[in-house]
């Protein structure tokens, strides 16, 4: 609105000035494109901010098995898709268990608290890369003992994520020997012998073209620290073969060691036969006392392996007749009831895919989108059986379909759901299953290794609640597979619980 005597103007954009103001109108027009321009940097800060924190953890290690030779150092390399601050993020490098550890970083520093013994000043993280993500553990002096699997595992706040890092270990052995054995065949007898190599090499012999040869015998042998001893022997004749190699081949690193040798034609001559059956006479003598010698000191070792072993046979097989008497007592005095079992979806970890009838489930590691509430289990890949017992005696199977490492049996109500958890009767689980590539109990304060029982694909599961036994059946065999020392519930619910390893499947019957 003008005023009377108001000498304004309206300006292209609705700004009025007045006459003869047109600088004061371009300073008004330059401060609205600044503070548009202002708002719209600020908006793309936030948005960027706000997808960066929203961006979930990803972890990688190598893709392909990392190779080094005993007594090296290696570094085994993982890798999370994240630019925050380390101070808040926990770095976890382990084996079988998640607790001992190889070596664990947290809050910005080392800890070494619960390192493995055989670990303890042989391993470092690299904080070289930590700025760019990159959280490389380095092992120095390899023994052949660290081959195996690793696993990366990283964790902020409730977010976390896990790689698998696999370790080959490789061990030269020593130039061949080659020593003359016997007459035999019309020829001589050539043994070639080497050892301290892993894993198993390949034993090779040439002539002098290079043309592989078939050689008499062979032997790989293995000693208690795993180094293989290969031997080989061949017949060499006069005029034919009698420059040759041989050659012991490492199979993963390519590596070779040669020794090249030559017979002349004397050797082969029969002018002095006394002096050759003498001297095959004398090296036959101390080949047999050497050998001789050997068998008496392992002959004692021998028996009483056989004695242990037949001891141990007895007495598991007295445990599993003693567990079969009372089955079938327990069996015939009270009745024991199947169990429909139905896995419960919301203590499932967000990796697990349940079928429509929730009988049975399979790990995918791709997380789902279903919200983290208190009764879902994280970080650890379990569920629970939505019927829980607090008196009776229940049983019910569970088959593995397919899949690699796997867990069943029963915990607690009150189990622990969320961070850390050891899967141990003292933590409410009583379980067996194929872990860390062994079959084996759950027991504490160490696990039992069942070696003389074939894994199962399907096992029958048993709960007596008041009796506090917790037994488990192989259905394959049909034979008891391990039963636990009897526990007290105190009244608790018992509910049935799974874990699963990648790519695992497990139904549950009936």
């Amino acid at each position: 609105m003008l005023l009377a005597g108001d000498r304004r103007v309206l300006d292209p954009e609705g700004l009025s000035a007045p006459w003869g103001c047109a600088p004061v109108k371009r300073m008004l027009s330059h401060f609205h494109l600044c503070s548009s321009l202002l708002s719209f940097i600020i908006y793309g800060f936030v948005f960027q901010v706000l997808e960066l924190q929203s961006a979930p953890l990803n972890v990688t290690g190598s893709p392909s098995p990392i190779t080094v030779a005993m007594g090296e150092d290696v570094v085994l390399p993982c890798h999370f898709s994240t630019e925050q601050s380390m101070q808040d993020t926990e770095v976890i490098w382990f084996r079988e268990h998640f607790s001992p550890f190889v070596h664990r970083y947290k809050g910005g520093q080392d800890q070494y608290g619960e390192q493995m013994p055989q670990y303890q000043g042989r391993t470092e993280l690299l904080k070289d890369g930590l700025a760019k993500g990159s959280v490389d553990l380095k092992i120095f002096h390899v023994r052949l003992s660290d081959r195996g699997n690793y696993t990366c595992f990283v964790h902020r706040d409730s977010d976390y994520d896990e790689a698998v890092v696999e370790l080959k270990v490789t061990a030269g052995g020593s130039a061949p020997l080659i020593a003359l054995e016997r007459y035999q065949g019309g020829g001589i007898r050539v043994a070639c012998h080497s050892a301290g190599w892993y894993p198993q090499p390949q034993v090779l012999w040439q002539d002098p073209h290079g043309q592989h040869l078939p050689s008499l015998s062979e032997s790989i042998t293995q000693d208690k620290s795993g180094l293989f001893t290969a031997e080989s022997s061949i017949i060499l004749t006069r005029g034919e073969h009698q420059k040759l190699s041989c050659s012991v081949r490492h199979v993963l690193r390519s590596q070779e060691q040669g020794s090249t040798f030559y017979i002349s034609d004397p050797f082969f001559q029969n002018a002095h036969p006394w002096m050759t059956a003498l001297g095959v006479v004398l090296v036959a003598v101390v080949t047999l006392l050497v050998i001789a010698v050997y068998l008496f000191k392992i002959k004692g070792k021998h028996e009483k392996k056989i004695a242990m072993q037949e001891a141990a046979l007895r007495d598991r097989d007295a445990k599993i007749e003693k567990q079969a008497e009372e089955l079938a007592w327990r069996r015939y005095a009270v009745p024991i009831q199947e169990v429909n079992v139905v896995l419960d979806p919301d203590t499932a970890h967000c990796d697990l895919v349940l079928s429509d009838d929730c009988k049975s489930v399979k790990r995918e590691d791709t997380r789902q989108d279903i919200p983290d509430i208190p009764e879902r289990f994280n970080p650890w890949r379990c569920v629970l059986g939505h019927q829980g017992f607090t008196s009776g005696r229940y049983y019910w199977e569970v088959e593995v379909v397919d899949g690699g490492g796997w867990i069943v049996g029963v915990s607690r109500e009150d189990v622990k759901r969320k961070g850390e958890i050891e899967f141990k009767p003292e933590e409410g689980i009583w379980a067996v299953g194929q872990w860390a590539g062994h079959f084996q109990a759950l027991t504490s304060p160490n696990r039992t290794l069942l070696p003389e029982i074939q894994t199962p694909k399907q096992i029958r599961v048993s709960l007596d609640y008041e009796e506090g036994r917790v037994a488990f059946f192989s259905v394959d065999e049909e034979i008891p597979i391990f039963t636990f020392p009897l526990a007290s519930f105190e009244g608790v619910k018992v509910r049935p619980w799974v874990w699963l390893g990648p790519g695992t499947w497990l139904k549950m019957w009936p």
